[in-house]
């Protein structure tokens, strides 16, 4: 997090214009904010985003919770894929969804099954993705599948709610443009963050859909918290007009791709041959499966008892009360020998 600039700028921010940072400010958010969101969703996603066509949100999570709200009924019928965040998960939940999970192969989404299950369920309300490095495995929906998602959503006149937050921090090849850059008929709805790029606690978030669906969202969002605070905002205008926001993406795509590849060698060197594992091309994280039996549930407990943390894969599932031999790993927050050592303890419980 570039810390020393945000720190300076929050206080002149304040010093210089206190009451458009501490009053009330416009619902959809801070203009020159949208004004940049937009130029940057068309030069970086190739996505063209009109004025009444954006809102900023207090973190992406809270677009995700507003979008159940003013789709899903209790029961409706929300397919996503599997494993998925939790907190998407827990917020379609809190809607009253009735979740249907669509399985994951080693390029994303199973689109066939996707395609059985909208004929299966035609009254589904939305179909939820995380197209570029998935929380919780890792993996990135290549270009011509996200072409053929798309086709898919297109025949069966389904939404997509597409969850981007790490789209920009690929460090394995070109950024892949989002499935809501080939939207033409406003099916997609687009979720975007600046926690993963500059910082999380800033909780500035946004989302691009459809101008009537962007009015619904507006409405809840006057029901949840009236506005995003507009110093955060204020501060990220601020930072992108002074600084190199591209350069300090580098940094963070190289910083991750080496302790990444950290994790993956001590993962080979001291996990049991029998553990399997994605391999991210971007992101924060990857998804192991053990293979053995063990719930990872269970597992945990010796592994706090080792000082490790991780997160058990019931927690990315539909049905939570199924066990689990999977659990997802994050590399992105430790120093590269902490990580290896966090391995290193993991394998010896295994092995042992």
């Amino acid at each position: 997090m570039p810390l020393c600039f945000l720190r300076r700028r929050c206080g002149r921010r304040l010093a210089a214009d206190p009451v458009a940072a501490l009053q009330y400010g416009k619902t959809n958010g801070y203009p020159p904010l949208i004004g940049l969101i937009r130029q940057r969703l068309k030069e970086k996603q190739h996505i063209t985003c009109g004025e009444n066509e954006l809102l900023i949100t207090t973190g992406s999570q809270q677009g995700l919770e507003m979008f159940a709200k003013i789709l899903v009924n209790e029961g409706d019928t929300v397919l996503v894929e599997e494993p998925a965040f939790i907190g998407s998960l827990n917020a379609f939940r809190s809607a009253g969804a009735e979740l249907i999970g669509v399985p994951m192969t080693a390029e994303g989404m199973d689109l066939e099954a996707l395609d059985r299950l909208l004929t299966a369920h035609p009254e589904t309300r939305f179909v939820y993705t995380i197209s570029t490095s998935n929380n919780p495995t890792g993996i990135s929906m290549p270009a011509e599948k996200r072409a053929a998602f798309y086709e898919i959503i297109k025949k069966h006149r389904v939404l997509a709610a597409e969850d981007d937050p790490y789209c920009e921090l690929r460090f394995c090849g070109e950024i892949i443009p989002p499935i809501k850059s080939m939207d033409t008929c406003g099916q997609v709805v687009y979720f975007g963050s600046f926690s993963k790029i500059l910082a999380p606690g800033l909780r500035v978030g946004y989302v691009c859909a459809d101008a009537s669906i962007i009015k619904q969202l507006s409405m809840a969002k006057q029901t949840a918290d009236l506005q995003t605070p507009a110093l955060p905002q204020m501060m990220i205008v601020n930072y992108v007009r002074n600084n190199d926001l591209d350069d300090h993406i580098r940094l963070l795509r190289d910083c991750y791709a080496r302790k990444c590849g950290v994790m993956l060698e001590a993962i080979n060197r001291y996990f049991p041959a029998g553990v399997t594992h994605t391999v991210p091309d971007g992101g924060l994280f990857l998804w192991c499966d053990l293979n053995n039996g063990v719930d990872t549930n269970e597992f945990i407990r010796a592994a706090l008892s080792r000082q490790v943390a991780f997160v058990p894969g019931y927690a990315f599932m539909v049905d939570q009360s199924v066990k689990q031999s999977s659990l997802r790993l994050n590399f992105s927050a430790l120093p590269a020998e902490k990580i290896a050592e966090g391995v290193q303890r993991l394998g010896s419980l295994l092995n042992g």
